[in-house]
């Protein structure tokens, strides 16, 4: 018979355990090595019951294993008897022995498990095990907002009349140690209804007016995402790959442009690496807002759908995750290369196909927002990289391991970058992939050493500043050769290895350079039979470095970045709420509106939020011109009513940084707070409502690595 202690007592029964032994040993996770769940959806009553089978590897003595904080198990077998077992909530483990959970990994707090304590007498191995249970899953989705970093909040488990979502954080299926394993899952759903879990579609069948489907993961996996709703559905095939869209009806006209480009992703990338992995590809709309992508599908919200953007970009950065993280697994110790590869083969390509000008704007963005959120103090190396929880982690784990591939395809050459991509996937579909076996891989297609690319970019935290000294130029007025010596430096101990693109350019054209720095600084000349007018470093952005504050121009990004932001209101009292709303929304925190006398007082580690001031800032002299009816931004007119209009500007009062809001259409700043995050590399916005319709930048300075050439006279030599 299987027992179930209390919470209250289960402590106390396990120290007693533990006593009468004589020991205290601790309790280690066992190892599944397969699941296959059925589970049947009770939608009225917002429960499920499932039941899970397969085979798990034990220890001798106490064993350990994870399970939703909601389910009622009803029975328990291990090899076909009744197994005793003892449970504990998650958050009610404090009176067991320390020893007993010093080792236990940390535990994803969002989803509250029970631990599962067997003590196993036999000797260890595999096990036939079959755990039956239900559980109500419910969580109010009603407020979940879109989020530029938290996209659906702590949602891990929900059935309701919109739909059902189960996801691993839930524990829905049973979890043991990191082990990956294979999954089956079979879903009985109401008939009007459609599910979608990992991998491929198995099986279909009608039973009793319910639809029972049956999905399979080719691959071994560390969990499964389960999803079920009413869609209207369309597919077309592919070179034998399924892709379907299942939609909510009203976003019908929608599916016609996504099957269009999805297939068009998954051709490309399949030239690229490798055929496809899976059987199809699914975009599922989702009731409450994600943006999540699994073995074979891509859960995206309602809302999100609806984004002209996500085509372009966010489909396609899911459809590449079928290649790299849902076939090609990341091995975690030493960091998650995945998100960084992705984006550099789906986000930063598609700028790159499009143009180079378009390629330079987004490699200087990614140094731009390495500006706005990571400080010496919050930087981390690469190999600390799990996921991303925050513009910090998504700024080094997405855009420095970006610039890091970036930095070797410059080093090694387009051909063998690619390459390697194919040999890696060819040769571990299935399997754990490490940095340094991407780093193996590249050498092998290449014959480049790249021992210092781990070292240097992945182990390391921060990024190089460098510096330029022009030390001579000259010209010979005989040959008509200009030679220019300079020296380049570079801080950071120890100093890092680069390949240093460098320009000189004048009347008769530009000729670029790179120059290897493995020193602290090194002495440089180019001679070029052209008079130079110009020499620059780094004028493209091609390395992941600290840009000077004179290459940054006012960005939202640096806004969002700080954490300290003071909301200054200049009207009455009665826009408070829609302006607290817009803060709200765009900080994912509540704020307090500061009367307009503050604005002069503010401490300068603040960047100041303000609502429509009296006068603005010197800043936007000759950049924003007020009339009645009008408000020219960069030479573009826009008429003042009903628009709305996003500022940033820098140095006014003791306020280093600044965003202002000038507008008299209050009810549409909540919604505008929610996409502000979305346009963080602009300078300035424009929304009629809440519909964007103008943006750009302001323009920078001066970099200190641009330096103009001086003749200061024409040497002239005999001819030879």
């Amino acid at each position: 018979m299987s027992v179930k202690f209390s919470s209250r007592i289960l402590a106390a029964v396990i120290v007693l355990a533990f006593v009468l032994s004589g020991q205290v040993l601790a309790a280690g996770y066992v190892v599944f090595d397969s699941h296959n769940t059925t589970l049947k959806l009770d939608v009225p009553a917002h429960a499920v019951s499932i039941e899970d089978t397969g085979t798990m590897t034990v220890a001798k003595d106490w064993n350990l294993f994870l399970l939703n904080a909601a389910a009622a198990v009803e029975s328990f077998t291990i090899n076909g008897q009744a197994f005793e077992y003892m449970a504990v909530p998650f958050n009610d483990v404090a009176g067991l022995p320390d020893k007993m959970t010093r080792d236990m990994p940390e535990i994803d707090s969002a989803g509250h498990p029970q631990l599962v304590f067997l003590n196993w007498r036999d000797n260890p191995g595999p096990v036939e095990f079959a755990l039956k249970y239900r559980a109500e899953l419910y969580q109010d989705v009603s407020n979940i907002r879109f989020s530029n970093e938290k996209v659906g909040g702590e949602v891990t488990a929900t059935i309701a009349e919109q739909g059902a979502y189960l996801s691993p954080q839930s524990y829905f299926v049973p979890v043991g140690d990191e082990t990956p394993c294979t999954y089956r899952l079979t879903a009985d759903i109401p008939g009007e209804w459609e599910s979608i879990s990992d991998g491929n579609l198995l099986a279909e069948e009608t039973v009793d007016g319910r639809k029972v489907q049956t999905w399979e993961n080719p691959y071994k996996s560390d969990g499964v995402t389960f999803f079920a709703s009413a869609f209207t559905t369309a597919s077309v095939e592919v070179d034998s790959v399924w892709v379907h869209c299942y939609f909510f009806p009203e976003d019908a006209h929608l599916m016609n442009n996504y099957l269009r480009a999805t297939t068009d992703y998954v051709r490309m990338y399949s030239e690229l690496i490798g055929p496809y992995p899976f059987d199809r590809f699914t975009i599922v709309a989702n009731f409450f807002p994600t943006g999540y992508g699994m073995p074979g599908w891509t859960l995206l919200g309602q809302q999100v759908l609806r984004l002209p953007f996500i085509i372009s970009t966010s489909l396609g950065h899911e459809v590449l995750h079928n290649w790299w993280g849902n076939s090609v697994f990341v091995d975690y110790e030493s960091g998650n290369w995945c998100e960084g590869l992705t984006v550099y083969g789906a986000d930063y390509r598609y700028k790159l196909l499009q143009s180079p000008d378009m390629a330079r704007d987004y490699r200087k963005d990614i140094l731009k927002q390495y500006d706005s959120y990571v400080t010496e103090e919050n930087d981390f190396p690469l190999t600390e990289f799990k996921s991303r929880t925050s513009p910090k982690t998504r700024t080094v784990g997405y855009n420095k391991a970006m610039m890091i591939f970036h930095m070797i395809e410059r080093e090694i050459g387009t051909e063998a970058f690619f390459q390697a991509w194919k040999n890696i996937y060819s040769r571990a579909k299935g399997q754990k992939v490490a940095w340094q076996d991407w780093i193996d891989a590249f050498q092998e297609a290449s014959r480049v050493k790249l021992s210092h690319i781990i070292p240097d970019w992945v182990e390391r935290p921060g990024a190089p500043t460098l510096s330029l000294e022009v030390q001579d130029f000259s010209c010979d007025g005989v040959t008509r050769n200009c030679t220019v010596k300079f020296k380049l430096m570079q801080t950071g101990q120890p100093n890092y290895r680069l390949q240093v693109p460098v320009r000189v350019s004048g009347p008769g054209g530009v000729v670029d350079t790179v120059l290897a720095l493995k020193g602290g600084d090194a002495s440089y000349e180019i001679t070029r039979r052209m008079l130079m007018q110009t020499i620059e470093v780094d004028p493209d952005y091609h390395l992941f470095r600290r840009l000077y504050p004179e290459e940054v121009e006012p960005v939202v990004s640096a806004i969002l970045g700080n954490p300290n932001k003071a909301f200054v209101s200049f009207v009455d009292t009665d826009t408070a709420g829609a302006f607290g709303a817009f803060g709200l929304n765009m900080t994912e925190d509540t704020v307090d509106i500061l009367p307009a006398a503050m604005v002069d007082s503010l401490p300068d580690s603040d960047y100041a939020v303000v609502l429509n001031p009296a006068e603005l800032p010197d800043y936007f002299r000759g950049r924003v011109i007020l009339r009645d009816d009008s408000v020219r931004v960069k030479n573009i007119p826009y008429p003042r009513g009903g628009h709305t209009y996003i500022l940033t500007g820098q140095d006014w009062n003791t306020v280093g940084k600044y965003m202002v809001i000038l507008t008299d259409d209050y009810e549409s700043l909540p919604r505008i707070g929610q996409l502000i995050p979305h346009y963080g590399k602009y300078s300035f916005l424009v929304f009629e409502g809440a519909r964007n319709v103008g943006k750009g930048q302001w323009e920078v300075g001066q970099s200190p690595l641009k330096k103009k050439l001086v003749l200061e006279a024409v040497k002239k030599t005999e001819s030879p």
